[in-house]
């Protein structure tokens, strides 16, 4: 039995707590002090069995808490559920460090986020009581109105973000002026219309941090170079402003004569000692006179910006802003006018370093940052070299992203060439190198505007801008791809109509449902013949992989447009797709992941593959899980039976038998088990065939459970409902060893390997089948 915490009254609000640990065993507080001004909250994140964040609300004398599987949403789009657990002493809102293994919650203990939070209603109580409380949070991360709604039972309630106007105003810290790494934006394929944001024109400069302390005024790049000396006459410019310290947030630019800011051109003004036409656009400001701005809502902030810098012209200027509503016109005239974009701000938001949601940027085109990998030999008359190769890192390395051989003089070839020599090296960066490359080691950031991406990852009618030096290469990431629209409104591919394109379906990444639809669209002609006239099964998620997921195996009404249905003889109802328009329509539909049939329409009952999940436990090493698949794959040849191979998705490989339909499932799923069992015998403390996960630890479960009627595997190419929008990729087997654990993601070229070109439907004979007893 757990001991009771020592010598002390337990409160009845903390029976449950107390009761499920014991405090000889564990660091865990048992009790706590009130605050005495303020009611405070924390958000803790927990490594527990399961990943999860827990969040609490000090609440008469207590911390009220709730387990947030997904983390705490921060779009108001995003519902999250939070499941009701046992309040909590107040001391356990400092608490930090590992629960140890045999404990209740077992597993490491972090503060994420932790400040003060307020009720929005008088009565707020009554409402508690009726499964319904909104707050305002101050944290050091979270910020704004939030709503927790109690479903139809405990213990599971429904927390989101709401927009609320009126808001208590932090309390603002001092602290000494210093370089802060900057907000960024996230490419959306849709302008954000609601009135909770607020709109400005896209800018084509260097983005600089400006840090004024003691009246001397420093210049720094978005990731904290020191260039103050490189735009001397801009920093003395801002040291004239009025006032006392301060951190501004804008950009250097200059304009031409229509008004636009190009790049190209502020280059050119940096050669020269005056940097005549350079001017500072300033859009929003962290710090004023010794106090930190940045927890303020962006609306707040901008009145001490106005203050600061009154006007829109001059050398020194303040950037303007629309209101939301305006937001798609603002768009669409910025596309007529030849500007890169707009930038979406929500009014209400606080200033955070790095990528954040409430920041969006919408494109008039295709224009982003490449590393430079390599370049080809030049041609005809063209000096220096033909074409730079370009790649970007995504999923953790570095991925091809094509060439690029227009926007360049001759003159910046020979200056380019000259950067690259000293860089040279022998091996590829790349999984599947290009021939007639010299490679380098990629350091070098390139913009480049361009069309679109290709089906193999690749952009196309690229053109070379200019170098970066603001951005160091392993920061260089795919942004969102498609062209942006002028209004949140729906969108259509292949004649379907996509609704809610901005709605963010894997939310730790900002991958939105239109590039989900984009992306089955890229691979669908891959993809086509392992889903064609297949029984199918999806893995829906309507609103994200945060909220609500299910498996779906039928539709009983409201059946997709290009989506067909039938009721098989004994009575079970399935759906599948003819064409890449069916697949389109699931993807419209909430689909993530796709995972077909093992046969396909007329004959269900002879399957035409079968596939061995070779899926190891966190605790095994990836070179074994290869070397498991090696073993299969080496195993079937002896035998005169040729497989193939790709990735999972997950953690583990998927190898498959591509059949002749020959046999029933009564044939085929007996023959995959002793398959899996001769693998096993090899080395039993390496492989288990049995799905118990008590036997599975530190072993490779070798599941071969997919391989009967009805049984499902994820498609080829298709993608997981997971963090970093991974893809099940087949890959050639003598690529395998070469393939990192992490696997291939969604932004990655995608191509069709020869191992699955040439191979051929096989089948099981009479002898495979006698060397099993079958």
């Amino acid at each position: 039995m757990p001991k009771k915490p020592p010598a002390r009254k337990r409160s009845v609000a903390l029976e449950k707590y107390h009761a499920k640990r014991d405090f000889t065993k564990t660091r865990e507080p048992t009790t706590g002090r009130r605050s005495k001004d303020r009611r405070l909250f924390v958000v803790q994140e927990h490594h527990a069995r399961s990943h999860h964040f827990d969040f609490r609300l000090e609440m008469d004398g207590t911390l009220a808490s709730w387990a947030v599987p997904k983390g705490i949403p921060e779009d108001p789009e995003e519902k999250r559920l939070a499941v009701h657990v046992e309040d909590h002493p107040i001391g356990y809102a400092d608490f930090e460090g590992n629960i140890p293994e045999g404990n209740y919650g077992a597993g490491h203990v972090a503060i994420w986020d932790r400040g003060t939070w307020e009720p929005l209603h008088r009565n707020w109580r009554k409402e508690y009581e009726q499964g319904k409380l909104e707050f305002a949070l101050n944290g050091s991360r979270l910020a704004g109105a939030y709503v927790l709604v109690r479903m139809k039972e405990e213990p599971n309630w429904l927390m989101r973000k709401i927009v609320k106007e009126g808001l208590p105003l932090p309390d603002l810290e001092k602290e000494t002026p210093g370089f802060i790494s900057p907000q960024l934006a996230k490419v959306v394929p849709a302008v954000p219309a609601g009135k909770e944001w607020l709109h400005e024109i896209k800018l084509d400069g260097y983005r600089l941090i400006a840090v004024r302390k003691k009246k001397e005024v420093r210049l720094f790049t978005r990731t904290g170079l020191d260039w103050t000396d490189r735009f001397g006459p801009l920093a003395k410019d801002l040291s004239k402003l009025p006032g006392g310290d301060f951190i501004l947030d804008g950009e250097a630019v200059v304009h031409d004569g229509k008004g636009r800011t190009r790049f190209g051109a502020l280059q050119e003004a940096l050669k020269t000692a005056e940097g005549k036409g350079i001017v500072f656009v300033a859009f929003d400001i962290l710090h004023a006179d010794g106090v930190n701005l940045r927890p303020l809502p962006l609306v707040e902030r901008l009145k001490h910006l106005e203050k600061l810098i009154p006007g829109d012209t001059g050398v020194v200027r303040r950037s303007n802003t629309w209101p939301g509503p305006d937001g798609p016109a603002l768009f669409k005239e910025a596309c007529k006018l030849g500007l890169e974009g707009i930038i979406s701000k929500r009014a209400g938001g606080r200033y955070h370093a790095g990528l954040r949601r409430d920041w969006v940027k919408s494109k008039s085109r295709p224009r982003q940052e490449f590393v430079i990998c390599g370049y080809t030999p030049p041609k005809g008359s063209c000096p220096a070299f033909g074409a730079l190769v370009l790649g970007s890192f995504d999923g953790g390395k570095l991925i091809p992203r094509g060439k690029v051989g227009t926007g360049f003089t001759d003159g910046r070839r020979r200056e380019l060439l000259q950067r690259m020599k000293p860089l040279a090296k022998d091996k590829p960066p790349f999984l599947f190198p290009e021939k007639h490359v010299t490679w380098i080691r990629p350091e070098l950031v390139a913009e480049i505007e361009f069309a679109e991406l290709t089906a193999d990852g690749s952009i196309r009618q690229g053109s070379f801008i200019s170098l970066r030096e603001d951005k160091a290469a392993v920061d260089v990431h795919l942004d969102a791809i498609q062209k942006a629209t002028a209004d949140a409104g729906d969108l259509n591919i292949m004649n379907i109509t996509i609704t809610h394109p901005e709605r963010v379906v894997f939310p730790d990444d900002g991958i939105t449902k239109l590039e989900v639809a984009r992306f089955y669209e890229r691979v669908g002609k891959l993809m086509l013949p392992y889903v064609r006239n297949r029984p199918l099964a999806i893995l829906r998620a309507p609103d994200s992989i945060g909220g609500q997921v299910f498996f779906q195996k039928s539709f009983k009404t409201h059946v997709p447009d290009h989506v067909h249905t039938k009721t098989l003889e004994d009575g079970t109802e399935i759906f599948y797709v003819k064409d890449l328009k069916g697949i389109i329509s699931l993807a419209q539909f909430g689909m993530v992941e796709i995972h077909p049939w093992g046969a396909a329409f007329p004959n269900l009952d002879k399957p035409d593959q079968i596939i061995w999940d070779l899926d190891p436990d966190s605790a095994v090493p990836w070179k074994e899980t290869l070397g498991a698949a090696f073993l299969l794959r080496d195993f079937l040849a002896e035998r005169g039976l040729e497989t193939m191979v790709k990735t999972s998705g997950g953690k583990g490989l998927h190898v498959i038998l591509p059949l002749k339909r020959v046999h029933g499932w009564d044939v085929i799923k007996p023959f995959s088990k002793a398959v899996a069992g001769a693998i096993a015998e090899f080395n039993p403390k390496r492989f288990v065939v049995t799905a118990s996960k008590q036997k599975r630890s530190g072993k490779i479960y070798i599941d071969w459970l997919r391989n009967g009627k009805g049984a499902t595997c994820v498609v080829p190419w298709g993608l997981r409902a997971r963090a970093t929008a991974p893809v099940s990729t087949p890959v050639n087997w003598d690529d395998l060893a070469d393939v990192a654990q992490t696997g291939f993601h969604i932004n990655e070229p995608f191509s069709l390997p020869e191992d699955w070109k040439g191979i051929k439907p096989q089948s099981v004979t009479k002898k495979h089948m006698a060397e099993f007893g079958l």
